[in-house]
């Protein structure tokens, strides 16, 4: 199935608007001021009211948390003595003055009853970034030129035509759903969700709060968390912000455990289980058994994620691995929420804005020329190997990726391990999408691990060189290899949930 993104853009409308109102009468967040000094309400806010809400009082802080209510066990998997109204105490929001109607809304009426639907703000609906746009506007703004905003609704509409392969086992709307990641981050097995909770996520997930994460997807509102920024802040994160222990999202692992991987971005800026290894490679071979989102294992070198040679690489991984925050102390700068690196921010102080947009530059160009180069030589070798065949230039490639332009692929048994262990590389570059830039000596070890093994082929015209087609600009050598990249994207969306 192809990804749709005609919902998100469609809900998105509404919610840029509203965060233009936010940020042009609040300064910081909030169309008007309250008589606490905070923002006040937005329309936006009480759109996502119910109407029997909407005519309800606010009864405060200290009404919401008495015993009988948030203030002792009134949720599962918590203790009398152990309240979630006890840790909102400890947190920022309540020094703030940011109370409990602020986010859900007056509470008189579920109150006087509790049990009743509808006469609180609560989840999911609670969790849309509206709600804290009202005091975060700058950092909402950010939010929704950012990837995270967005939605790719397939993964998300296959989690309700078939919750068991994209719900339990592939567990592919843990990270195309925010709503789902809240659940998981509270402890929730997703392994274990019936049917009906995993189709009623997705549904919120497309209908009302269509993002692939939000902000509660990253912070816990109501709980301090001391996963600390890369500055040493606290800022309510659900997880850490660096982690070098890269295990659980190694080679073959389950959607078990890198779903559940402890790092805010590498929860789901993995792998999925990447695995270069030959055994994996032999019987894997209808798709490359990486995802786009393999940017965390590039970034940190896993070993055996791509198909290495006889001798490790040196270095596996750089600086950057090291670096406090790691994903966020480059696509974070000043906490900003569009995820954007910034030359002159991210990249001190080790180098200038220009020395880092040059290093930047220099090394995309010559991990794009290699990678086109590589493609080259891989595709010289299967016309070669299938000569007068229709499409036998593309018989390197995946089966999946074959049918898909409408050719008859080779049997796979008669593709050499050699080809096997390029391509796989090749993609694993790609498909990380960086071109270098988070991990380059990686990066130039697998392609030349990659054509160390064409090399070690049969003779033939394929072998004969390395160097970059001369005749094409760099944005088209680009293109190409994107275009690879959103053709595997797309058979990953029409294939069944594990590589």
């Amino acid at each position: 199935m192809m990804s749709k993104w005609i919902l998100t853009l469609i809900a998105a409308v509404p919610f840029t608007a509203g965060l233009l109102v936010l940020q042009s009468c609040g300064g910081e967040g909030g169309p008007k001021s309250g008589s606490d000094g905070l923002p006040g309400v937005s329309a936006q806010f009480l759109a996502l009211l119910s109407d029997n809400q909407k005519g309800a009082q606010y009864i405060g802080a200290e009404a919401c948390g008495n015993a009988a209510c948030h203030g002792g066990a009134s949720k599962p998997g918590r203790t009398a003595d152990d309240p979630i109204y006890t840790h909102w105490k400890e947190t920022t929001h309540a020094t703030k003055g940011v109370t409990c109607e602020r986010c859900h809304g007056p509470g008189s009426r579920h109150q006087a009853d509790p049990e009743a639907e509808g006469l609180i703000l609560t989840f999911p609906k609670v969790a849309s970034p509206v709600v804290c746009a009202q005091c975060h506007g700058p950092l909402a703004n950010q939010f929704n030129l950012s990837g995270h905003n967005l939605l790719i609704s397939a993964p998300v509409e296959e989690g309700i035509q078939n919750p068991a392969q994209y719900g339990r086992s592939s567990r592919c709307i843990t990270c195309h759903s925010g709503l789902v990641r809240i659940e998981e981050s509270k402890g929730v097995d997703v392994g274990a969700m019936s049917d009906d909770t995993i189709r009623e996520l997705c549904e919120a997930t497309l209908t009302e709060v269509p993002h692939i994460a939000n902000c509660a997807t990253c912070h816990n509102p109501h709980s301090k968390t001391g996963n600390v920024t890369d500055t040493g802040e606290e800022k309510q994160l659900r997880k850490q912000t660096f982690n070098n222990d890269t295990a659980p999202i190694g080679p073959s692992t389950t959607a078990t455990s890198f779903t559940t991987y402890n790092h805010i971005c590498a929860q789901c800026h993995n792998g999925r289980g990447a695995d270069g290894r030959d055994a994996k490679l032999l019987s894997g071979t209808a798709r490359p058994n990486m995802h786009d989102s393999n940017q965390f294992n590039m970034l940190m070198g896993v070993e055996n994620s791509g198909a290495e040679g006889s001798s490790p690489p040196v270095p596996r991984n750089t600086a950057h691995s090291e670096a406090p925050g790691q994903c966020s102390k480059c696509h974070m700068p000043d906490s900003n929420h569009s995820f954007k690196v910034s030359y002159d921010k991210s990249c001190a102080p080790c180098h200038t804005a220009v020395d880092a947009a040059t290093r930047i530059a220099t090394t995309r160009n010559d991990i794009v020329d290699k990678l086109l180069a590589l493609r080259t030589r891989m595709s010289n070798w299967s016309e070669y190997a299938y000569p007068g065949q229709e499409g036998n230039d593309i018989f390197w490639e995946y089966t999946s990726t074959i049918t898909a332009e409408g050719y008859t692929a080779p049997a796979q048994g008669a593709v050499p391990i050699a080809i096997k262990r390029a391509r796989h590389n090749y993609y694993f570059v790609i498909r990380s999408g960086d071109y270098g830039a988070h991990n380059a000596p990686y990066a130039r070890y697998l392609i030349t691990v990659a054509n160390e093994n064409i090399d070690g082929l049969g003779g033939g015209p394929f072998k004969a060189t390395r160097a970059p087609a001369s005749n094409l600009s760099f944005e088209q050598k680009l293109q190409i290899l994107k275009n690879d990249a959103k053709r595997a994207r797309e058979i990953d969306m029409r294939e069944t949930g594990e590589h």
